[in-house]
């Protein structure tokens, strides 16, 4: 939150490379956001009044408070007053350009200061940018200016936790005017009145503010009848002109919006605290109170800053307890030195002093010279890579085998596959990247061989004479092969740093077996069978034959590859940002052999000594991979 009732002197403060960017990034969002709704705004005021005054409602969220005063630029000869609350700001847009208006900022040169220190982690910097409008001033007038602006944009840091960028004003960069934003529009248009009837009105604005009080702790007390609640509810509401009043949402520890209406502000006040409250409280004699000043319709306002203390268990969980220096706008009639009519026309949170100077530096401001480097992608990023999947290490020649044809078939199974990496990654611009790195990747397949077989043709023993080769097997033979890899890959990842995206990564890798390893379990029995021979002796097992019966197999060895593995590679996914300079990526990967990894061979043998042209064999992954990447 940017708050606080203390001010402090404005000293330059050392934030890293980083961080700088990350100010900058979030103060250009805040510029970016303020030309989007004045054009939002400019637009629906022609086709939808509604969405236009929604729309300038919005606009005041850009600010720490309504109070903020902004350059006028929406009189094209200047001739008004220099500086608009913004409140009135926002509400003149509609006013003075009933034909909508557009403008544009140009933040690609945009120039910012060095960033200034205030108390209770609080800090701030300028940004110059020139402001072009076009629009029809009140119909009779266009307006085709082009101003250069200082936006002073606020920002809290806490434990390195950049947050809450908002506008505490805006100037003409050639105006040596200083302006205590958050203070000066206490002394516009102030009325003169005597102590008498000042203490009359502050007497009556305490009353008020005690009101605001009690009917509060009255509703939250869950000891209070119901009937009496509702009574307490309407005299709430009765203490503003309307129930659609914007008071500062105090009550809710994560606000979405800081501003809303009073009879939402009532509502949620009841539903978030089922409970009750355990405290509330607002010293009324403490209130400070500024000048009185008229407005156009003949009431009169002022303002009284008074510190609110609230303490409850938000949704019957969490104890939220808070202080919050508040503003409270009170508007109030007056007919012949008679006050009467106090209302509450609006609440909103207290701000530093964001323009106060020390004698050191009071003078004329400089202007803003310093290059805005946004937050980007550009330049060098480490990430750590892990995936998990099925591989497929397919030899053509087994998979080929088919009983009809060959008189034998394989089983070959997809087993886990494993790759750990570290990846270096250099993005051109904040899309479009190349990475390479170094790997390791795990992958194994099993080859099965279970059932009997018998050839199909004839062939001659130790003696000559013919028979038909038989097998009987259950063997398992895993084979699992360990490389290092050198990935060549292009990478595109959509959207800005700091946002949720999705990313595309394709290329080539190249791989050099570290160690390659077959293991084989089972039976093995390989028989004879005579067709010429008397019946008894048909089938034949002897070793003076050449027949042998292997069993309770357990072998172990090195197998032997190709030096090298050349393979494709594709992934996609979805980005995550765990902040500016740091994601996580998650998504599917494929991986596609392109060389032989049994290359240097001519022919295959099957088991039954049959030779068939060399087919290759070749390694394919799908899995999920996840990385971890950071910006160096």
């Amino acid at each position: 939150m940017l708050l606080g009732m203390t001010t402090g002197l404005i000293a330059q403060v050392d934030f890293s490379d980083k961080e700088k960017s990350i100010i900058y990034t979030n103060a250009v969002k805040v510029l970016e956001d303020y030309q989007t709704i004045i054009n939002q705004v400019g637009e629906f005021v022609v086709s939808d009044i509604d969405k236009a005054r929604s729309g300038a409602e919005g606009f005041l969220e850009l600010f720490v408070n309504r109070q903020v005063l902004i350059f006028n630029d929406l009189d094209p000869a200047h001739k008004l007053s220099e500086f608009y609350e913004a409140e009135t700001y926002s509400n003149s847009i509609i006013l003075w350009y009933p034909d909508g208006i557009t403008i544009n900022l140009d933040l690609s040169n945009a120039r910012v200061s060095d960033i200034m220190s205030h108390e209770n982690n609080i800090y701030s910097l300028d940004v110059l940018v020139k402001k072009s409008i076009n629009g029809n001033y009140l119909n009779q007038t266009l307006n085709q200016n082009v101003e250069d602006l200082t936006f002073r944009i606020a920002f809290s840091a806490e434990n390195k936790a950049l947050s809450n960028f908002k506008i505490v004003g805006i100037r003409n960069a050639a105006s040596n005017y200083q302006i205590d934003f958050s203070q000066a529009l206490r002394e516009v248009n102030a009325e003169d009145f005597n102590d008498e009837d000042l203490t009359k009105i502050q007497s009556a604005i305490k009353a008020i503010l005690q009101d605001y009080t009690n009917f509060l702790s009255l509703i939250g007390d869950p000891q209070e009848p119901a009937e009496d609640k509702e009574f307490y509810k309407e005299s709430f509401l009765k203490l503003f002109p309307t129930a659609d009043i914007r008071v500062y949402n105090d009550i809710s520890p994560e606000p979405e919006t800081n501003l809303i209406s009073a009879s939402d502000y009532l509502t949620r006040y009841i539903a978030d605290y089922p409970n009750g409250i355990r405290n509330l409280s607002i010293n009324a004699d403490s209130a400070k109170f500024g000048k009185v000043m008229k407005a156009d319709d003949g009431s009169f306002y002022t303002y009284s800053d008074a510190n609110k203390f609230f303490s409850g268990s938000y949704k019957g969980r969490d104890v939220f307890r808070k202080a919050f220096p508040l503003i409270f706008k009170i508007s109030f009639t007056s007919v012949e030195k008679t006050f009467s009519d106090f209302r509450i026309s609006s609440i909103d949170i207290s701000s530093v002093d964001f323009y106060e100077v020390s004698a050191e530096t009071a003078g004329a401001p400089q202007l803003p010279q310093i290059v805005i480097r946004p937050v980007t992608r550009k330049g060098f990023n480490l990430s750590l890579i892990g995936s998990f999947g099925l591989t497929s290490i397919t030899n053509k020649n087994i998979e080929s085998l088919t009983i009809p044809k060959d008189s034998v078939f394989w089983n070959i199974d997809p087993l886990s596959g494993f790759i750990t990496a570290v990846g270096v990654s250099y993005y051109f611009t904040d899309n479009i990247a190349v990475r390479s790195g170094l790997e390791f990747n795990t992958y194994s397949a099993k080859y099965n061989l279970q059932g009997k077989f018998g050839s199909k043709t004839l062939s001659a023993d130790v003696n000559s004479d013919e028979f038909y080769k038989r097998i009987a097997a259950d063997y398992d033979s895993l084979l699992t092969i360990n490389y290092m890899t050198l990935p060549v890959l292009f990478n595109y990842t959509s959207g800005k740093p700091g946002k949720l995206g999705f990313f595309a990564e394709s290329g080539i890798k190249i791989s050099i077996p570290q160690k390659a390893s077959y293991k084989c379990t089972g039976y093995y029995v390989y028989t004879g069978y005579y067709p010429d021979n008397p019946t008894v002796l048909q089938s034949l097992d002897l070793a003076e034959l050449g027949f042998w019966k292997r069993e309770a197999i357990d072998v172990t060895d090195k197998a032997k590859i190709k030096g090298f593995n050349l393979a494709f590679y594709a992934s996609a996914g979805i980005n995550i940002p765990l902040g500016y300079y740091s994601s996580i990526t998650f998504g599917p990967e494929v991986i596609i052999g392109i060389t032989d990894i049994a290359g240097g061979k001519e022919t295959y043998k099957d088991i039954f000594g049959v030779e068939h042209e060399h087919q290759p064999t070749k390694i394919k992954n799908f899995g999920l991979r996840i990385s971890l990447a950071y910006k160096l």
